[in-house]
């Protein structure tokens, strides 16, 4: 245990054996504040602060949140003393407010409750035939291989070997300083605006050159590069299927939690209805009330 750690544990016990009676608290936290009958606990701050946050500098995060919960308790019960919870526009404010948290914790169970069937690929497949002009390219789209060697001597016979044909495979492994990468990335598409992006004259090259040409060699650094045009999709036409597969998934998901949503909203309404708890009204305006208002503006 460090010493900071040692010195809030021991002001813990303090505090514990003082007034601790209004919260259970468990023997292995810390006690960091109480204001009147609010505790703040270690527990707490860990909960509510990312971990990777945390760990950058814990130490400052709980001194920052120590000193926030207890600046904003305070002006809490001020605000209390002062009667400013009994002013009308916040008590309507306050009314907004847990009325918006509860509708949140509705939605939430009702997603929460559902029982969650897989979209499966047809189903992302079907939707995507039917709606294919929802999915429109809006840059032109490339499928490229991408060489780094680590001589001129090697990325010269690696781009003589793919003008012999020999397999794109053999040639990575052979030549390029990683070829997983090389294969991994040859695989896809990318938006010819951010193709080997990190390397301006082959992405320059890459929108220049044309289907299974080769660019010339060029040093970049230390290593040596070149680039083959392997595909191109042009703007206007539609992507494959598989690249908006999983986005079409999530859609598909989320649009079957709203459905569900909605059949719960009408479930109530038809509750509220049969238990008489519910009255709508005819807010319809007659055509003179309206010029009146209209006037009067």
């Amino acid at each position: 245990m460090t010493d900071t750690f040692r010195a809030l544990f021991l002001l813990s016990l303090f505090l514990f054996t003082v007034s601790c009676e209004h919260r259970a608290i468990d023997g292995d936290d810390i006690v960091l504040a109480e204001v009147g009958n609010h505790v703040l606990l270690l527990s707490d701050v860990r909960n509510s602060v990312p971990d990777e946050v945390y760990a950058a500098d814990s130490l400052r995060v709980i001194m920052n949140y120590q000193k926030n919960w207890v600046n904003r308790k305070l002006k809490v019960m001020e605000a209390r003393r002062l009667r400013l919870d009994q002013n009308r526009e916040v008590q309507h404010r306050i009314r907004q407010a847990t009325e918006s948290v509860l509708v949140d914790a509705f939605n939430e169970a009702v997603y929460l409750n559902m029982k969650d069937e897989p979209v499966t690929q047809s189903e992302a497949q079907s939707y995507y035939e039917s709606n294919k002009d929802k999915f429109i390219l809006a840059e032109r789209h490339i499928r490229y291989r991408h060489i780094m060697a680590a001589s001129l001597a090697e990325a010269q016979n690696a781009r003589n070997a793919l003008l012999r044909g020999q397999r794109w495979t053999s040639v990575a492994e052979e030549y390029s300083v990683n070829p997983q990468k090389a294969i991994r990335t040859s695989r896809q598409f990318f938006p010819a605006s951010t193709a080997a992006i990190h390397f301006e004259e082959m992405n320059t090259f890459l929108q220049i050159i044309g289907v299974t040409e080769i660019s010339p060699v060029r040093r970049i650094g230390d290593q040596y590069h070149f680039v083959q045009l392997i595909d191109s999709r042009d703007a206007g036409e539609h992507p494959q299927v598989d690249w908006v597969i999983g986005q079409i998934t999530e859609w598909l998901m989320l649009d079957r939690r709203r459905k569900h949503l909605r059949s719960m909203e009408q479930s109530l309404f038809l509750k509220a209805q049969a238990n008489n708890e519910l009255r709508i009204y005819d807010v319809t305006i007659p055509e003179q009330q309206i010029e009146i208002v209209q006037d009067s503006l």
